[in-house]
């Protein structure tokens, strides 16, 4: 008996000190391992990749920059200026937010009005977009899904079944909107709890917030020359597998974009791609070249395409009840057993903040 409490204490000692490693590591690691980006020891030979857009909807104005490398996803352009600029000679800055990620705070794009972008990178290269034109209209949007079981083939060529959410649209368009073009984009953000460790001050580690494509390899688009009705009845947009994310609360945002022909034209080039090799900023990245150029070298292949979208948007969530079956990874679960090691859990378990596109801010909607 004295043995067997003696392991237990010992196995508890040795997660919480090693609990209490994992906790201050990120502060260590801020203050003792900055340094500044390489722009040209890491980049070159790279190609420039500017995608993003400006938006009718508030926060949904956002640009990312990089450089494409071979076998990687693309280097993160830092300390960029991005001037968002309209038809009338308005203008105002993208701010950034994350290593080569920048936003518009508060500000909302008006239908019916032209914008282009004007980027100057740190090197001093200047880039600048076509002007596009925010369509005028959009529709409404109802947003439904399914929970259904379907047949894949996996690597070694056997018919596995699994698990799928399938998300539906369904609008109606203005019947006035003649030149109707429509991208719809699922966002998902998850709720991940990291393991709660037993230790002598009682901390409870906060929880992450991960944000991510719901199925970045669809493109899903509208073409309403190839349709005389303005009702689109329950359009697939989204196929998701079931996984560990929906462990706990699992939000769906789903964006319907009023887009101009030739935005329309460049995503179903990437569509076409994008089911060969990946998404924009997938590896290997899409050459695609979008409406983005090298003020002082044109001949330059810029990748990405800057848009003005009218945006309107539904989300839904859905908890472990929600499901008609019983949603259970054990192998991959945070959740704190005692007869399980600190070794033994996925590392993102230790630390939520490992994975990518993840935050300890709750969103206001969350």
């Amino acid at each position: 008996m004295y043995e067997y409490l003696r392991s237990n204490e010992m196995k508890y000692a040795k997660s919480f000190i090693l609990n209490f490693i994992f906790r201050q590591l990120p502060i260590i690691l801020l203050y003792s391992c900055i340094s500044p980006f390489d722009f040209s020891a890491k980049n070159q030979g790279g190609q420039v990749v500017i995608t993003g857009q400006v938006s009718s909807m508030v926060e949904r104005s956002e640009i990312q920059l990089g450089i494409t490398a071979e076998g990687r996803l693309p280097y993160p352009i830092s300390g960029a200026i991005i001037q968002l600029n309209d038809q009338m000679g308005n203008s105002t800055n993208y701010d950034e937010r994350a290593e080569g990620v920048y936003a518009l705070s508060g500000f909302t794009g008006k239908p019916g009005s032209t914008y282009h972008i004007k980027v100057i990178l740190p090197t001093g290269e200047v880039y600048e977009s076509v002007p596009e034109k925010m369509p005028e209209y959009t529709g409404t949007l109802t947003v439904s899904h399914d929970f259904v079981e379907e047949i894949y083939t996996d690597s070694e060529g056997a018919n596995v079944p699994r698990r799928v959410i399938k998300i539906y649209a369904a609008t109606s368009l203005p019947p006035e909107w003649k030149q109707r073009f429509l991208h719809w984009t699922v966002e998902e953000v998850y709720l991940l709890s990291p393991t709660d460790f037993p230790d002598v001050l009682g901390n409870i580690p906060p929880p992450c917030f991960v944000t991510q494509k719901a199925e970045p390899n669809r493109i899903a688009l509208f073409d309403g020359r190839q349709f005389n009705s303005t009702e689109i009845q329950k359009e697939l947009i989204c196929s998701r597998a079931v996984d560990r994310t929906f462990l706990e609360k699992h939000y769906f945002n789903t964006y319907q974009s009023s887009i101009t022909e030739e935005a329309h034209a460049y995503w179903n080039k990437v569509n076409i791609l994008a089911n060969q090799t990946g998404s924009i900023f997938d590896t290997p990245p899409a050459q695609i070249k979008g409406n983005v150029f090298n003020v002082n070298n044109p001949t330059e292949k810029v990748l990405g395409c800057f848009q003005a979208t009218h945006e309107t948007s539904q989300r839904f969530s859905l908890l472990p009840s929600d499901f008609p079956y019983r949603v259970f990874f054990p192998d991959v679960d945070c959740t704190f057993y005692g007869d399980k090691y600190y070794s033994d859990y996925p590392s993102y378990c230790l630390d939520c903040l490992s994975l990518r596109n993840s935050s300890y801010k709750r969103p206001d909607w969350f």
